[in-house]
């Protein structure tokens, strides 16, 4: 036997012994591997194909943060219990995209419509009734001039201040509709005055009857109505008395009139209007003036001076 050799003797066990250790290493694998964990470095690259992985196995927890595309979803298969609240934004709904079909009646409440967004194109017409306005919310400026028609304004709705000074014309007032009551104390400028002192005249000089003087002011262009009257007598039937009317230097209409009682030395009672018109604004005073001729005497006794001024 050369030097080195291991008898056949001591072979054999060596050999039994590495045919042991290998049937059990093998049954060690074929028993046990399949509960030893499997790290990443035993997987190769692509090795893991859909046939590997069961039926939902993949859970959100094994999912990385933004790993799944658009791709990745099927169309038509997001419901609306995919989508978190708020989480659909403006920019991610295309022009146009939201038809009505696709809204559930009543789910858009009023947080979900933006400041300003809805014009008029988007409302239907006559979709706004009396009560979706606020109190108060129609001002002036959205009112089309001359659209308010009478059939609009509530009975009793337009009071005096909302009427503009000046603005109720002749025309807008009806035939005989101002009452006396409608007008002011003094609307139609007056005076009158009377005496009842005994007064004697023998000359054919004009003065003043005593007693008959008035003084008005004016406001307006007008026409005055001047009406005189009292008891007089004369004492000869051949002698005339004369009466005529002065507003300050003019001689009113229809000038000098003679009137004395049908019956000398009786005393009676006598009248006669006068007017003048075209009168302006200003203050007037208004004169009765008397004229005995024929060298008789006249008198007077009760007498009354009234003025009127009427409106040009």
């Amino acid at each position: 036997m050369s030097q080195g050799a291991i008898p056949i003797q001591k072979a054999i066990p060596i050999i039994v012994v590495t045919w042991v250790i290998s049937l059990v290493t093998t049954f060690a694998l074929v028993y046990f591997a399949p509960f030893m964990p499997i790290g990443t470095n035993q997987i190769g690259d692509s090795a893991i194909t859909s046939n590997k992985i069961a039926d939902s196995a993949i859970i959100t927890a094994k999912l990385a943060n933004d790993s799944i595309t658009s791709a990745q979803i099927l169309d038509g298969t997001l419901t609306a219990v995919d989508l978190a609240d708020g989480s659909v934004l403006s920019v991610k709904v295309a022009n146009g995209a939201i038809t009505t079909a696709k809204i559930a009646d009543g789910s858009i409440s009023t947080a979900k419509i933006g400041d300003g967004v809805i014009s008029t194109a988007k409302i239907a017409d006559n979709a706004i009734v009396t009560v979706k306005f606020a109190d108060g919310s129609v001002t002036s400026a959205k009112i089309l001039d001359g659209t308010i028609t009478a059939a609009d304004l509530a009975t009793g709705a337009v009071t005096a201040m909302k009427i503009a000074d000046g603005a109720v014309t002749t025309d807008k007032i009806g035939d005989y509709a101002v009452t006396n009551l409608k007008l002011a104390a003094n609307a139609i400028p007056f005076n009158f005055t009377y005496a009842q002192s005994y007064e004697d005249k023998t000359t054919s000089n004009w003065e003043n009857i005593t007693g008959m003087e008035v003084t008005l002011t004016l406001e307006r262009n007008s026409t005055l109505l001047i009406m005189f009257s009292t008891e007089a007598r004369i004492s000869l039937s051949t002698a005339t008395i004369h009466w005529h009317v002065l507003v300050n230097a003019t001689y009113a209409h229809p000038g000098t009139v003679y009137l004395q009682p049908a019956s000398t030395g009786e005393l009676a009672p006598i009248s006669y209007n006068f007017y003048l018109e075209g009168l302006t604004p200003g203050q007037y005073t208004i004169y009765m003036q008397w004229s005995v001729t024929g060298g008789a005497t006249g008198h007077v006794e009760y007498r009354t001076l009234a003025v009127i001024a009427l409106p040009e």
